[in-house]
Parts: C-alpha cells; sequence; structure tokens
C-alpha cells in the first residue's frame, strides 16, 4: 500500500496490529489478511457505482452498522471527499493538521473544568468527533465500507464450542461466594473499544478499584471493525494492568464479526497467556456460577447479528439456567443485542429466539445489554418477567436521549445527561458515557450502580426477591447532582 495513503488511513484513525506482536508468531500481512481491510480507491470506486444503483440497500447497510439515520447527501458527499482524499493524500494530510481554528476554538474545554479522576495522562479534547456517524462518516466509510461491497469475505475463525474435547471446563467458571463483609463487585460495560477519552476514563476507574473488582466484563464492541490493532490499542492496552487481579471477559459483537472474530478469539488466548490464573474464559459465551448467582454471556454475533438461535447454544443456555433454578440462584444474562429498545414499540427478533426460555418460564432475573446507545434501567412487565439495563454507553460518542418516550417495559433510570456538565456549554447534543458496578450480596439482593464516564455517580438500585417471588426493584435512587 502507499505510504502516504497509510499514514493517511493512521490520521483518519485506521490502527495497525501492535508492533511488539509482528515477527513473533505472524507476520503483518498474515494478521491483516484475517481482517477487513480499509477500502482502497478501486473498492471505493466500486461502492460508489453501488451506490448510484442501489442507494436504498447501500443506505441500510450504513445505517445499520453506526446505528443512525444516516441521509443520502451527507453519504453522497461523505464518498466524494473520500475519493478525493485517497486521490491526493498528502493534501487531505495536510487539511488534517489544520482544522479551521475557529471551529476548534468553539469546544475548548473551559479552564476551570475539573473533577477528581481527571489526569493529563487522558487528554480531553471536546473537538473531537471520532465515531460520530456523521461527523466521521469518512472514517466509518474506509474502515467498514467494505463489508457493504457484495463479494466481500474476511475468513471466519472456527466457533468455539463448550463440548469440545478442549474444554473440559465447557465454558463454566467458579464465581466467588458472597460473604456477609465482601459483596462480589463486577464491572460491566459495552461499546468500549474507542481507545477515546471517555473510555479511558472508564478503564482508569476500572483500575483504581483493583483487587476489589472481582470480575470486569465488557459486552461486546471493539471499533470501527474488531481488526487486531483495535484490540491492542482500545482493548487490550487500556485493560493490560486489570488481568493480574481481575478476571476480564468479553462478549463478541457485530463489529467484531466485520473481521471474522478472528482478533476477538486472539484475544481471549492472549490473556490466558502469560501465566495469569484469572483469565480463563475460552469461547465467545460462559457462565460464571457461585451458589447464589449465575452470570451467563451469549455470543449474539458470530451466527448473525444480534441473534441467538443455535440449537446447541440453545441447549446449553436452558441447562445453565435451569440448574440456576433449581438451586434457587440468580440468573443474571449478559448479552450485546438488546431484547428490547428505549423508543422502540415491539421487542426484538434476539427476544423471540429466546422467548420460551426467558419470557414463557420465566428463567432469567436480569439481563443486562450492550449496543444500545444509552444507558438505562428497566422494570419488569407482564410480557417482560426480567429486570433490564442497557449499558451501551461505554465508548462510543452518543446521541443525548430525551425522557419521555415509550418503551416496552417500563423505564425506572434513564442517563438523559449530556456527556459534558451542561454549564460548560460543550457538546450539548452527545449523551453522558458511562458503566455499571454491579454488587451481589450475601442475601441473594443485586446491587447496580450506574456511574459515569468522570466517575459521577448517577444511579443506584437494589434488586431483591420478595420470600420466593421474582427479583423486583426494592429501592432506587437517582443522583441530584449537577
Amino acid at each position: 500500500m502507499d505510504s502516504k495513503r497509510m499514514e493517511l488511513y493512521t490520521a483518519l484513525g485506521y490502527r495497525a496490529p501492535k508492533a511488539a506482536r509482528l515477527g513473533r508468531t505472524e507476520s503483518q500481512l498474515e494478521v491483516e489478511a484475517q481482517e477487513l481491510a480499509p477500502l482502497g480507491p478501486e473498492e471505493l470506486g466500486a461502492l460508489r457505482a453501488r451506490f448510484l444503483s442501489e442507494p436504498d440497500e447501500v443506505l441500510y447497510l450504513a445505517r445499520e452498522s453506526l446505528g443512525a439515520p444516516i441521509s443520502e447527501l451527507d453519504f453522497a458527499r461523505v464518498l466524494q471527499e473520500a475519493e478525493q482524499a485517497l486521490r491526493a493524500p498528502e493534501a487531505a494530510l495536510e487539511a488534517l493538521r489544520h482544522p479551521p481554528f475557529q471551529a476548534k476554538a468553539s469546544v475548548r474545554l473551559p479552564p476551570d473544568f475539573r473533577f477528581p479522576l481527571m489526569t493529563a495522562e487522558i487528554p480531553i479534547d471536546p473537538s473531537s468527533t471520532k465515531f460520530e456517524p456523521v461527523a466521521d462518516l469518512r472514517g466509518w466509510l474506509l474502515f467498514t465500507g467494505k463489508a457493504w461491497l457484495r463479494g466481500t469475505t474476511v475468513p471466519r475463525a472456527p466457533f468455539r464450542r463448550h463440548d469440545s474435547e478442549r474444554h473440559p471446563s465447557r465454558f463454566r467458571y467458579p464465581l466467588r461466594e458472597p460473604t456477609q463483609g465482601r459483596s462480589v463487585e463486577v464491572a460491566l460495560f459495552s461499546d468500549f473499544g474507542t481507545g477515546e477519552y471517555p473510555a479511558r476514563y472508564v478503564a482508569r476507574q476500572l483500575l483504581m478499584r483493583g483487587e476489589r473488582l472481582d470480575c470486569a466484563v465488557h459486552l461486546g464492541g471493539v471499533y470501527y471493525a474488531g481488526r487486531q490493532g483495535e484490540f491492542d490499542a482500545h482493548v487490550a492496552e487500556p485493560l493490560e494492568p486489570l488481568l493480574p487481579v481481575t478476571t476480564l471477559l468479553t462478549l463478541n459483537a457485530s463489529a467484531e464479526m466485520r473481521s471474522g472474530g478472528t482478533p476477538y478469539f486472539r484475544y481471549l488466548d492472549e490473556r490466558r497467556g502469560a501465566a495469569r490464573a484469572r483469565q480463563v474464559q475460552e469461547g465467545s459465551y460462559f457462565c460464571l456460577a457461585s451458589e447464589r448467582f449465575q452470570l451467563i454471556g451469549l455470543d449474539t454475533a458470530y451466527f448473525e447479528p444480534d441473534r441467538h438461535r443455535d440449537p446447541e447454544l440453545l441447549g446449553w443456555l436452558e441447562a445453565v439456567l435451569s440448574e440456576g433454578r433449581q438451586r434457587g440462584a440468580v440468573n443474571i444474562l449478559l448479552s450485546h443485542g438488546a431484547p428490547y429498545r428505549y423508543q422502540a414499540s415491539r421487542a426484538s427478533p434476539l427476544l423471540e429466539d429466546l422467548k420460551a426460555l426467558v419470557v414463557d418460564e420465566a428463567r432469567v432475573d436480569l439481563w443486562c445489554w450492550g449496543g444500545s446507545p444509552y444507558g438505562a434501567l428497566f422494570d419488569r412487565a407482564p410480557t417482560l418477567p426480567f429486570v433490564g439495563a442497557s449499558l451501551g454507553h461505554g465508548g462510543l460518542p452518543i446521541a443525548r436521549v430525551e425522557r419521555g418516550h415509550t418503551a416496552p417495559a417500563p423505564v425506572r433510570f434513564l442517563e438523559s445527561r449530556p456527556r459534558f456538565p451542561e454549564w460548560t456549554g460543550l457538546r450539548p447534543e452527545l449523551g453522558n458515557n458511562g458503566y455499571v458496578s454491579m454488587l451481589l450480596h450475601a442475601d441473594g439482593a443485586v446491587e447496580l450502580r450506574f456511574v459515569d464516564w468522570m466517575g459521577n455517580p448517577r444511579c443506584k438500585a437494589r434488586l431483591a426477591r420478595e420470600g420466593r417471588g421474582p427479583l423486583v426493584i426494592q429501592h432506587l435512587e437517582e443522583s441530584s447532582d449537577a
């Protein structure tokens, strides 16, 4: 590839595999052959031709990838910009080095902006628009657009199944039993793999928990396309200090499957290496179990985006849910795909896949998912007999959501604040990023603490059974701090 074009790709957000891995076991060419390649000039021309002949189909694919209503006009404009940039990469690089001063100055941090966790090691640039659906459409186009072309194939990693002789664990692992003096703490976060400052401040909070944090679960989402370099830079590097003291588990997502899942599975193996006794995950689904609790992670991406209907996986899920029910444990389901969404009138196809287990037989007490671009807590409903938590606000720039819209289940908490405090006037259109700290108590109660990227508590909820009844939200306290 032309060196200037590669320099342009890097400036726009392409991440090559970490140099330390190259030459050890695989060359850069071997690693890059196992992932989605950026669009080159010829492929960009092919995408333009497809857009001109099938605009609705291409726009549908783009909107699904970005989760945003990209307009035909914006798409045509960015196609032209991308073609011009690839024709004249040096001029495009010069424009990136010298952005308009007025645009950058209008979104500077106020000099008195501070929060306790703020550090010069993680600089905050409010002017950055990386990964935003429209403002960074050129990046999305170049680094995911190849998936919108007919005939694009990326080698798919072999799927790992629990019943293989290579996995005597059957993907079931022990979870520490909570005691009266020491609850089990689990961090849940999703769509974290961006490398941007909100995600890095989330990682900073997890690292500060140290040995108090028993487990951390990323519910999936490594962007732009789950490449090896993106795993290296956006996931492995910021979370590396966590591995000696905390069990880290990661779920698969549609973004990871754009590169066939090979970098995702490779990262599972690398985590278990280097004598890290706490890193046990072998496949893209798992069950962490104690006597009182089960954390059950699903793969809702490998076979189909946001679906779970492979018969063997359904059989495994039915078995672990049944065992949890038999001993009276709290069954907590984790996935990237969402069973339903805020501002939607109906449940998703994923919930239809699991309807027999989750709805008809009510074997799930709490379902936490990523994928939906906001933080929220939902109550049970007559046709939805589980508490739900949306956690897709870990690192991507997300549009600010407003309260008052409908949802399939009652909304008990919705993260509707902007990313920055309102007094700053900065980026009011962006939603707040964050994660959940989940505490599993010795009495069988579950505590969910929603925390934003700056470390501000946003909502605290206690879930518990009343007698032999279902898990319910007993108490909820939302932060009133500005």
